[in-house]
This record gives structure tokens, sequence and C-alpha cells, in this order.
């Protein structure tokens, strides 16, 4: 027995390799992260989500290009001020506040 790992091999027809091959282009992947189409097909949906263009099957499918490099920064960056502000608000959320009330005295 070796203890080489044996890759699984993974076939696909020409039509979904030409799908993925024109979602790996449009999507601009190489330009957003360092995978190779070859990596990109063996996970597909994980690599489009790490690109932050996990969008770019439905833009495509509805007649638009994913976005463009600039895009994705500025959608990130958007994103990350946003959670921060969400974060910030649950916080805000988890001290009490004191309340003066005047019930049950007499002025």
């Amino acid at each position: 027995m070796s203890n080489t790992p044996h890759e699984t091999l993974i076939t696909i027809d020409k039509v979904e390799l030409d799908l993925w091959a024109d979602i790996y282009c449009k999507a601009r992947l190489a330009s957003l992260i360092d995978v190779t189409l070859s990596e990109f097909l063996q996970r597909p949906y994980e690599f489009l989500k790490e690109s932050g263009q996990a969008s770019a099957l439905d833009c495509l499918e509805n007649g638009f290009f994913p976005m463009m490099p600039a895009q994705v920064k500025i959608s990130r960056d958007i994103q990350r001020a946003w959670e921060g502000s969400d974060k910030k608000l649950r916080l805000d959320r988890q001290h009490l506040q004191l309340v003066h009330s005047s019930c049950g005295k007499e002025r």
C-alpha cells in the first residue's frame, strides 16, 4: 500500500466545463484571489464566496456581469463597516439604562 495521497478524478462534460470556465473568467477570479481554473473547478462555490463574488451566478443568470475587482473591494469595505456597526449596536444594547422615576414620591 502506498502512502501517496490519491486525487479524486472529477469528470464533467464539455458544456459544463465551458460554463464554469466562463464564470471563472467573467468573475475575474484570478485577479481577486490566487486560484487556477483547475482548482476553481474542484470547489467553485467556495472560491466564489472567498473572492467576494458569491453573487456572480445570479448576475450572469440575469444577464448582468459580475462585479469588477474594484466593486468587490468596495463591497467588502461596506460589509465590514456594517458588521462593525452591528457589533457596536449589540454592545450598546447589552448595557442597562438607568431610568429615574417619580412614582411614589410626592413633589
